[in-house]
């Protein structure tokens, strides 16, 4: 049998038997006494004096140790009453009752810090923030600072073992001296059961524990960890109860954007960390409530207040960010928002939003699906989570506060309250279903918001239904004020399916209405300028897509609309100054980016479609007022109703349009019709009765200078308009138009202008093209008209001006003014198919027949009228340039013209008549085409018998002399073809009898009774044919003006050049019967001068009012010559017939009787000069001996004239010769009588004679 093996007691007992052993053994046992009571006695000061003077050396700081004992055996060391004091040297800032450290022996194996229990009883601390600058200066600032002054080292970090950490009774007392705030930390508990960083170590587990009172508010942590493993398992019971947060806010490290008055933390939760194969983890899990939460901005203003927010959290994983949380709920939150007036919100300027790191974005994008039915077993069985789960979310009681400074003015205040939302299944996973969420608020108003629908936050698409109730638009002011310069309020109702997804929103089957809206616009002073109201408003069915650019409307009605329409002095309207301007923007300042943008707006927007099902409005009325026109014009519409139906942006679909209303309550129009799809056509179907065209003349007065107080227009027809929107459009109209009791008044006059009871067009069939306008009127009728022309003190004709602008009308005011009277005259043709009206004072012309603006370039217009006919017409002129006034009226006009056309040359028959003052009888007959191209006119008129004492102011005006007794009677006829005219104008004064003279400044200063003696025969009749010839297409051509100045001539010369007159009406020639001319130095008559004498004396015989005055004349300057030389003929005649007479008896046939009669050839002349040259005494050229000189005949010839003397008598013998030549020729050949002739003094010089006939003459002149 084996012997039993030895126990470790036999093997020891064995070991102390021997000697050497048991020596040994005392000796350590010895020594081991001797360090025990050494260390006892010597380790207490040694710790003691080296660790005052080390925190003294480091930390400068005065340390106090009441009592130190150290156990050896259980190297242990207690600490009493230990003591850090103030910089001061003498008041406590730490305290500690009694510290124990038991210190392992393991230290010396591991060569490491390890402690088996630390242990404080009733620790104090004693903290003082003495300064807010920075961080914050605190009493032991100075401890920080030296220690971050140290020089780092490069040694490992200490290794340590901590275990049975503990704090009994701790207290903490912080003295905030800058806010004056305190807070006290009593009953300070706290357990560490375990603390290593060895390897070895991290198989132990610590249940950590943390407790106290804070300001009395209890709080405790408890959990477990493994701090040092890979994985970092840490398991913590976070449990606050009622913290006051706002207290500590002063102590945060960094300072907040905002100020908390008051929150109240509630914490129960749990919080683990672990790390598993380097991915870290933290979760948490639990509830957590904040209550009495208020915050402020740092101006005190309010941000935020809330009865309390809590939630729910099933699992939150810190690191990833996913996170299920069962309910979020927010009791009576209620918010401030603010827009500041540089657009900036209040809570964006709070704080920096921190850019997330890649390495953070790419962990939060690792979301794993947990199934939220099945709640965790423990944080290492924990499923993977979504990204975000909310079960639920729940506000109510919600408040929000809006204001708004950048977008209204002045700033908007607005409220919403009792705020509800309730969202459940909120989830941020790509592929969860969407969330219900519903929403309902109501505002300060009683205005109702509410929405229905679905969210799904991570495709960012939402879809419902949202309806607004009572919206009144008066509350919202502010932000009208900012867009529009207006009032409006009324009362806003809407109802929408809505969805929006990135790229797309939708509305479907929205529904609006506004009933009693009221916009009124503001003026300059504030006050309300005009004014629209709508009773009802809605529309209905509007559907609106932006990803397939389309909106749709259904319905859009008007009911009772009322507006109130303005336009100022300055031509803006009322609505259109209420619309703010806004400031150019950077992009459109700059040319480029504005041309950019503007391209792709242009773009952008003609992509969409609109339509509108039907547009209508029904008992409105429009009144409208504008003070931009001279006159102001007033015009209201009542009763409108109006029918638009299928209205579309780009006009591919018909659209047909009715409309009725009245004018100014007695017009009345209605309008009927279609138009084609893309608006190729427009059909109109109109009906206007009585419309006030003399309310609109304001638009067109700028063509007139006479005043439309009264007319209506009447239109009945079909108007057709093809391609309205191009170049190209074609105008048909077939139908009636008629013009109504118009009456117009000349521009500061109250006297009857022009007025006429109906201008009827009928059977109008008017085809507008570019091309070529037609235009056909079956009937033009001109009823019952009557016309004032007169002719102002300034001498302008006021029918010269009606159709003038305003800038002719000034200038020919200005022209008028300078105008001598003799120069006036009126003249009226037809010019490029209108009545034009010119006066040579003014030299204008204004187009009555078309004041619109001109035709497109193209073929001239057609116009067929087929019968004019014009009924009791009265035409009234008054002339006011003349005192006393004349007058004469024209009346009983009547007749017809026949048809005409101008594509036709026939001329149409034309016959009218009237009378003068009911007197004298007026016809006009023959044939006219006005409007043929060119001009063909042949007419014929008369007037019998016109008394011509009525025209008594102009014969005292401007002859000097009134009219006692006189008739005229006038026989014209104009013949025009080809554009040139042929005109005969006989007139016929009969007995013109001259009163007394008047003295009148304006009477002609020359002898008017000698003019009318030189026009009247001897029958006391004055008869004047002006004949006048042009061509039309001569733009100075004018046919009054011609024939006036004819007349006006024949007047003027009648005066000035009676003679010229006298030989026009007896055939002579010219202006030369006015004088008689002679050779130079002779006074025979040539057989010209005696052509002329006998028309004179004919004149003389047929004027035998008339008398002559007969004035003989000289030049010196060629008479002198020519005396000279007739004295040098008469003397070779002499000798001439000297020698004759001795050839042959004297008187004998053959030998003229006196010297006069005898005529000189060359051979005479040379024969005869020497003769006369050797006769005369005056020195002559001599020779060498002294003998005269022979000279040629020219120079023998200068020798006898220059010595030929001519005496002044000899020259008015001369000139008194040449007179008695005429009269006698007058008495004995013209048998004219001795009385009537007159000789006046001869005159010696040539001064007076401006015309370019011979100086010596003899000069004739009438009286």
């Amino acid at each position: 049998m084996q012997a039993p093996a030895p126990t470790i007691k036999d093997k020891f007992g064995s070991v102390l038997k021997h000697q050497r052993v048991r020596r040994w053994g005392l000796g350590l046992l010895i020594a081991f006494i001797a360090l025990v009571a050494i260390s006892w006695l010597a380790v207490p000061h040694f710790v003691n004096q080296i660790a005052t003077e080390q925190v003294q050396q480091q930390l400068g700081r005065k340390l106090s140790i009441g009592e130190l004992r150290f156990s050896p055996l259980q190297l242990a060391l207690t600490a009493n009453d230990i003591s850090l004091f103030e910089p001061d040297q003498t008041t406590p800032m730490v305290t500690v009752k009694s510290a124990v450290m038991n210190l392992s022996l393991s230290s010396v194996f591991r060569q490491a810090l390890v402690m088996d229990e630390i242990k404080l009883v009733s620790p104090f601390v004693h903290i003082v923030r003495i300064s807010g600058d920075g961080v914050g200066r605190y009493n032991f600032s100075d401890i920080i600072d030296r220690i971050a002054a140290m020089p780092k080292s490069d040694a490992p970090p200490l290794r340590f073992s901590l275990a049975n950490i503990q704090l009994q009774d701790g207290g903490i007392q912080f003295d905030d001296k800058v806010v004056q705030q305190h807070v006290k930390v009593e009953a300070l508990q706290m357990a560490l059961p375990f603390l290593s960083n060895f390897p070895s170590s991290v198989t132990t587990y610590v249940s950590p524990f943390v407790s106290a009172r804070v300001n009395g508010t209890p709080f405790s942590l408890k959990g477990r960890t493994k701090p040092f493993d890979s994985t970092l398992d840490t398991a913590l019971a976070l449990d606050v109860e009622q913290l006051d947060l706002a207290s500590y806010v002063a102590y945060f490290p960094v300072p907040l954007p905002v100020q908390l008055q008051s929150a109240k933390l509630t914490t129960k939760l749990d919080l683990v960390f672990s790390r598993k194969k380097e991915h870290p983890e933290l979760l948490l899990s639990g509830d957590v409530s904040l209550k009495s939460l208020a915050i402020n901005d740092k101006n005190a203003a309010p941000l935020l207040r809330a009865e309390s927010i809590s939630t729910h959290i099933r699992q939150v994983n810190i690191f990833s960010g996913a996170a299920a949380i069962d309910k979020l709920l927010f009791v009576g939150p209620e918010v401030w928002l603010a827009l500041d007036g540089k657009g900036e919100l209040n809570w964006a300027g709070l704080a920096a939003k921190p850019a997330a790191p890649a390495a953070s974005a790419a962990v939060r994008t690792e979301a794993v699906a947990v199934d939220a039915s099945k709640p965790a077993a423990s944080a290492a069985a924990a499923a993977p989570l979504p990204l975000s789960l909310l079960s639920e979310l729940v506000l109510q009681k919600g408040i929000v506060h809006w204001s708004d400074a950048a977008n209204a003015t002045p700033t908007q205040e607005l409220t919403l309250k009792n705020i509800a939302i309730n969202a459940k299944q909120l989830s941020t996973q790509a592929d969860a279903k969407p969330a219900s969420i519903a929403f309902t608020a109501n505002g300060e108003h009683d205005e109702v918001l509410s929405f229905q629908g679905e969210l799904q936050p991570m495709v960012k698409s939402v879809s419902g239904k949202a309806e607004l109730q009572a919206i009144a638009l008066d509350n919202y002011q502010p932000y009208i004020s900012k867009s529009l310069a207006a009032s409006l309020s009324g009362l806003v109702k809407i109802k929408s399916a809505l969805s929006s997804t990135p790229g797309q929103f939708k509305l479907d089957d929205l529904s609006a209405s506004i009933s009693d809206f009221k916009l009124s616009p503001k003026g300059k002073s504030g006050k309300p300028d005009g004014e629209v109201t709508v009773k009802a408003f809605s529309i209905d069915k509007l559907s609106l897509d932006t990803e397939a650019r389309s909106i749709k409307l259904g319905n859009v009605l008007f009911d009772g609309m009322k507006a109130d329409v303005r336009r100022d002095q300055q031509g803006q309207i009322n609505l259109q100054k209420m619309v703010a301007s806004k400031p150019a923007s950077a992009s459109s300042a700059n040319p480029a980016n504005a041309a950019e943008n503007s391209t792709a707006h242009t773009a952008t927007n003609a992509s969409w479609k609109s339509s509108i099902q039907k547009i209508a409005f029904t008992d409105a009325a429009i009144a409208f007022a504008d003070e931009s026109a001279s006159p102001a014009v007033a015009v209201k519409m009542e009763g409108i109703k109006l029918d638009i139906e299928t209205v579309s942006g780009d006009l591919a679909t018909p659209m047909t349009v009715a409309l009725q209303a009245s004018i100014n309550r007695k017009g009345k129009l209605a309008i009927k019709g279609s138009t084609a799809a893309g608006l190729k056509a427009v059909k109109l179907d109109l009906d206007g009765q009585d419309l006030p065209v003399a309310s609109f003349y304001p638009y067109f007065s700028q063509y007139m200078n006479a005043s439309l107080t009264r007319g209506q227009a009447s239109i009945k027809g079909k108007l057709n308009i093809s391609n309205p929107m191009e170049a190209s459009r074609q105008i048909a109209y077939d139908g009636m138009l008629k013009l109504a009791n118009f009456h117009l008044l000349e521009n500061g006059a109250s006297d009857d202008f022009l007025e006429w009871k109906s201008i009827d067009l009928d059977g109008i069939n008017a085809k507008i093209t570019a091309e070529q306008p037609q235009i056909s009127l079956k009937k033009l009728t001109l009823s019952d008209f009557y016309a004032r022309a007169i002719l102002s003190d300034k001498g302008r004709l006021n029918l010269q001006n009606i159709f003038a602008s305003k800038a002719e009308a000034a200038a020919a005011a200005a022209d008028a003014a300078t105008a001598t009277p003799v120069d006036k005259k009126t003249d009226a043709k037809i010019e490029d198919g209108g009545l034009v009206i010119s006066g040579s004072s003014a030299k204008q012309t204004a187009n009555v027949a078309s004041t619109a603006p001109a035709a497109p370039s193209g073929k001239p217009a057609i116009i067929r009228i087929a019968q004019t006919v014009i009924k009791g017409g009265n035409i009234n002129f008054t002339d006011n340039f003349v005192k006393p006034n004349y007058s004469a009226n024209l009346t009983g006009l009547g007749g017809s013209i026949g048809a005409i056309a101008s594509d036709n040359p026939q001329a149409a028959a034309i016959d009218l008549s009237g009378k003068i003052d009911n007197d004298a009888p007026l016809l006009i007959s023959g044939t006219l085409n006005p409007l043929a191209k060119p001009l063909f006119l042949d007419i014929k008129g008369s007037a019998n018998g016109v008394e011509l004492t009525r025209l008594t102011p102009y014969a005292a005006k401007y002859a000097g002399y009134a009219i006692e007794k006189g008739k005229l009677t006038m026989q014209v006829a104009y013949h025009v073809e080809n554009q040139n005219l042929q005109a005969v104008n006989d007139v016929r004064i009969d007995q013109l009898t001259f009163g007394d003279r008047i003295d009148s400044p304006d009477a002609t200063k020359l002898p008017v009774l000698l003019a009318v003696a030189l026009l009247r025969d001897n029958n006391g009749q004055i008869s004047v044919n002006l004949p006048v010839s042009g061509s039309l297409s001569d733009p100075q051509f004018s046919i009054g003006g011609v024939i006036f100045k004819v007349f006006v001539n024949l007047i003027t010369k009648a005066v000035t050049a009676p003679f010229s007159l006298l030989a026009s009406a007896f055939g002579g020639g010219g202006e030369e019967l006015s004088y008689i001319e002679f050779k130079p130095g002779q006074s025979l008559l040539a057989a010209e001068s005696m052509s002329k004498l006998d028309n004179l004396a004919k004149a003389l015989k047929n004027r035998s009012g008339l008398k002559l005055d007969i004035i003989g004349r000289v030049d010196p300057a060629t008479d002198t010559e020519g005396l000279r030389r007739e004295s040098l003929a008469k003397k070779m005649k002499a000798l001439k017939l000297k020698d004759l007479r001795r050839a042959g008896a004297a008187g004998t046939q053959g030998v003229p009787a006196a010297p006069d009669e005898v005529s000189l050839d060359d051979a005479d002349r040379k024969k005869y000069m020497e003769e006369v040259y050797s006769a005369e005494k005056f020195t002559k050229p001599r020779n060498v001996i002294g003998i005269a000189k022979t000279l040629p005949t020219e120079e023998a010839e200068k020798l006898i004239l220059s010595n030929t003397v001519v005496t002044p008598d000899a020259l008015r013998a001369l000139a008194q010769a040449r007179a008695d030549m005429v009269r006698d020729y007058l008495e004995q050949k013209g048998e004219v009588g001795k009385d009537r002739l007159f000789l006046i003094a001869p005159r010696l010089t040539a001064e007076g004679i401006k015309d370019k006939g011979a100086t010596t003459r003899v000069d004739f002149s009438l009286k």
